[in-house]
């Protein structure tokens, strides 16, 4: 009982704040999509119900009738946005070419509204308050499904989601693991930030939880990803209020909850040719069908999500596979295979841009928004060194830092022009002289 009832409480509330402030509806609807209540109460909740299309249809009708207000865009974001409308121009034209209507068509159902969402993402938040608060209501809602798959395995014994599908998407554990990453990333980068000490208890604590949730779930791509990153993190937190201190206290308990079997999993991405299993040889084959079905088809690809019914085909992979499909299990062939490489180059143009701003202007000291550009650079870099393991294109989490990262280009952008006004304004006051 207490489950629908706080899904149908909060979802009317965000609902109504979404049609006043459109921000709200953002940060709400991605709240939804990451804690997925159709998964986490599907013994109470009606199936079937995707509570997120309520609180989109009311960020859409908050956006028209506040008028379509947004914030100045910087010229890096319109150059993401730009970008984003190309990439799906191509996606578009490719999907009429493609070999597979049925996995594009499914694909295209999904890519539009997520895209759509990004953008408005970008349009409506309107200050550092409303991305932190995002990124804050990302960390939290994925902290439960952490909490959640770490309770199954000690009630069980063992993690019954490494070899079957987390949530209503269905996500695999490569799958649901490169969900996972940047918002370790985002965890981590809010303690380190963190003046308070139960706010760091708290970020620090879900953090570990969504460590050991990776080590349960067994997939090396996310283990690599997160290793990556947190070597990012520790390179560049501010050196301040204990940071390193806790720390090393985290990695400490990182490495005891690893135990040996996660150490041989994560050992083995790194085995000899000789030495490697049957999944990470089956990796490096996926990859050279992606690269020959890239090279035959390099202007628009295969069609969205359509090269898993070439794969099998023993011309790009060697030896075939006794399957219909198979998915490719790398962002970066899923889009170079499907888009072709104009696609590829107007994706990652559009994941890059924020990655390299959040980057150059991140600051030690910076209280207000050093956390989010922590975060978003080393979120991303986390999240794509995982995505060589794993496709997560269809993944929300990873555009929640890429909306961070253009908000912020268009906070400082804002900022700047102010301050250009002021001091023009000065420069072109006229001169005043007190009486003598």
């Amino acid at each position: 009982m207490l489950g629908p009832l706080f899904v149908f409480s909060l979802l009317a509330l965000i609902c109504i704040a979404a049609i006043i402030r459109p921000a709200i509806g953002l940060i709400g609807f991605y709240f939804f999509v990451l804690l997925d209540p159709e998964w986490n109460w599907r013994w109470a909740l009606t199936p079937g119900v995707t509570y997120q299309k309520f609180i989109f249809a009311c960020l859409l009708i908050g956006f028209v009738a506040t008028g379509f207000h947004y914030r100045r865009q910087s010229r890096i974001s319109r150059v993401g946005i730009g970008s984003l409308i190309a990439f799906f121009a191509i996606c578009v034209l490719s999907a009429q070419y493609t070999v597979s209507e049925l996995h594009t068509d499914f694909f295209m159902e999904i890519l539009w509204k997520e895209l759509l969402t990004v953008a408005l993402g970008i349009l409506v938040l309107q200050n550092p308050s409303q991305v932190k608060t995002l990124l804050i209501a990302a960390v939290v809602a994925q902290s439960y499904n952490s909490f959640q798959i770490n309770l199954d395995y000690f009630e069980k014994g063992y993690c019954q989601f490494a070899l079957k599908p987390w949530g209503s998407t269905g996500a695999d554990n490569n799958g649901y693991s490169a969900i996972t990453v940047p918002l370790l990333g985002v965890s981590i980068a809010l303690a380190l930030f963190e003046r308070r000490i139960w706010g760091r208890i708290l970020y620090f604590g879900i953090a570990l939880l969504q460590a050991h949730q990776l080590m349960l779930m067994e997939s090396r791509g996310a283990m690599v990803g997160a290793v990556v990153m947190l070597c990012l993190l520790i390179w560049k937190m501010p050196l301040r209020n204990g940071n390193i201190r806790d720390v090393g206290i985290a990695v400490v308990l990182g490495s005891l909850l690893a135990g040996p079997s996660v150490v041989k999993e994560f050992s083995s991405s790194f085995a000899s040719e000789e030495q490697r299993d049957s999944s990470a040889e089956s990796r490096l084959l996926l990859w050279k069908a992606g690269w020959r079905i890239t090279t035959d088809y390099p202007w628009i690809g295969v069609g969205p999500n359509a090269a898993r019914v070439l794969v099998p085909n023993p011309q790009y992979y060697e030896g075939g596979v006794e399957k219909n499909t198979k998915a490719l299990h790398n962002l970066f062939f899923d889009v170079s295979t499907g888009m072709g490489i104009p696609g590829f180059c107007f994706y990652f143009l559009f994941f890059l841009a924020p990655l390299l701003y959040a980057w150059r202007t991140y600051r030690r000291d910076d209280d207000e928004t050093g956390a989010i550009r922590l975060a978003v650079w080393a979120g991303l870099v986390g999240y794509l060194c995982a995505s060589m393991f794993s496709s997560g294109i269809l993944f929300e989490s990873c555009y929640i830092l890429v909306v961070a990262g253009y908000c912020l280009s268009n906070i400082d952008a804002d900022r700047e022009r102010q301050l250009e006004n002021t001091e023009s304004a000065v420069e072109h006051a006229p001169f005043r002289f007190a009486g003598v």
